[in-house]
């Protein structure tokens, strides 16, 4: 059983950006069960590795930041990759006890990883609730795809209210505090709104929280019309005759890290970093000065760390033979288990997925040895192990 963890923080800060509430978004979910059709019709940008997100948080407690709440939360849907959320979420946990978890998603399958989400000891799970009848959510979605296969649109809806209803009961049962983030579409689903908290306070959702539409970049699809904040503050009052209900002023609270860093500074950040667990890195060369070599056609790991101050090339490891399948890649998991990344030319999503649930993130990159090594170790380090 898990410590409790005084979720206060996520209380008081559930809206807010780094600086004033110390809440930071961690984008892992490389993959969207869904888009609005007032969102962008654009790529989802990057998402962030369990290890990079892990990074990512140490590089802020670096800078002097408090790092207070942590919500998971885009690109995409963490539940779309439940296994990257699950992975990320006790990573969090582990490192972090502290620190209050939280979860925003669409819902679908929410029900099956309830459990977990519970052991997690999360502040909240919060559900993006914008409408509980099929009609309404066809007009608000332009697609919906729930698994591999594309849905009709109208199947696809129910499918989602559906979803969303089991979803929220088997939280709700499990001890999971649910919360609803409605966004108000003008004269699409701003009469539904007291439908949707009626639902959500029948379900168990403990409260709401209520939304404007903002277009997002000028050639956004956007509603006809226009809510007023007269109209945005009837509506929550409506609301909230039936759970508490909280408008959301976007120009006050953004929901994003304030600071800004330069790309540079942020890719740098994100590196995997050696630890007193995994002081080394190992490499695949075929020549000691290049990285070359495919992770899957490495026979050796040349294997760096420090002695004595510099970062030297310590010893070298011979790879598991191949052909063995995912057996291969968990036996290169032990093999390199005081590691804290492999860095090869390139590699197969299967063995990084498998190596990244061991704790050994790999990175794909070619060049000298020497220069991406010193990288990763903080630059200057093999020369007497000043910066």
């Amino acid at each position: 059983m898990m410590k409790p963890v005084d979720h206060q923080s996520a209380e008081k800060y559930c809206a807010g950006n780094l600086k004033s509430s110390g809440r930071v978004h961690l984008p892992v979910a490389p993959k969207a069960l869904a888009r609005g059709r007032f969102s962008p019709e654009t790529a989802l940008p990057r998402a962030l590795t369990p290890d990079q997100a892990l990074n990512w948080l140490e590089y802020l407690a670096d800078q002097g930041e408090v790092v207070r709440v942590v919500n998971i939360n885009g690109p995409g849907d963490p539940l779309a990759t439940p296994e990257l959320t699950l992975l990320t979420l006790g990573l969090l946990r582990e490192r972090y006890p502290g620190v209050s978890l939280c979860l925003t998603t669409l819902g679908i399958g929410a029900g099956a990883y309830a459990a977990e989400l519970a052991r997690l000891s999360l502040a909240h799970v919060s559900i993006l609730l914008d409408a509980v009848d099929p009609e309404v959510a066809q007009r608000i979605y332009a697609w919906i795809r729930p698994g591999t296969k594309t849905m009709p649109l109208n199947e696809a809806a129910r499918l989602l209210i559906d979803e969303q209803a089991e979803g929220i009961a088997a939280l709700v049962k499990a001890g999971v505090n649910v919360q609803a983030k409605t966004t108000v579409y003008p004269c699409i689903n701003s009469e539904h709104i007291p439908k949707i908290a009626a639902k959500a306070a029948e379900l168990g959702v403990s409260e709401m929280k209520l939304f404007p539409y903002l277009a997002k970049g000028e050639n956004c699809p956007q509603p006809r019309d226009k809510t007023t904040p007269e109209e945005l503050a009837a509506l929550a009052a409506q609301a909230n005759d039936h759970l508490p209900t909280t408008l959301i002023d976007m120009a006050m609270c953004q929901e994003m890290i304030e600071t800004e860093f330069s790309e540079e500074v942020v890719n740098q950040a994100l590196l995997p970093k050696p630890t007193p667990k995994r002081p080394y890195l190992a490499v695949c060369s075929s020549d000691g000065f290049e990285v070359d070599t495919h992770l899957g056609q490495a026979y050796q790991f040349l294997i760096y760390g420090a002695q004595d101050g510099p970062v030297v090339l310590l010893e070298a490891r011979p790879a598991p033979e191949p052909g063995a399948g995912e057996s291969r890649w968990q036996q290169v998991a032990l093999t390199l288990s005081d590691c804290f990344a492999v860095l090869a030319s390139a590699a197969g999503d299967s063995p990084k997925r498998i190596l990244a649930g061991e704790g050994l993130p790999v990175l794909t990159q070619e060049g000298n040895v020497e220069g991406l090594v010193d990288v990763l170790y903080g630059g200057g380090k093999k020369k007497g192990g000043k910066k």
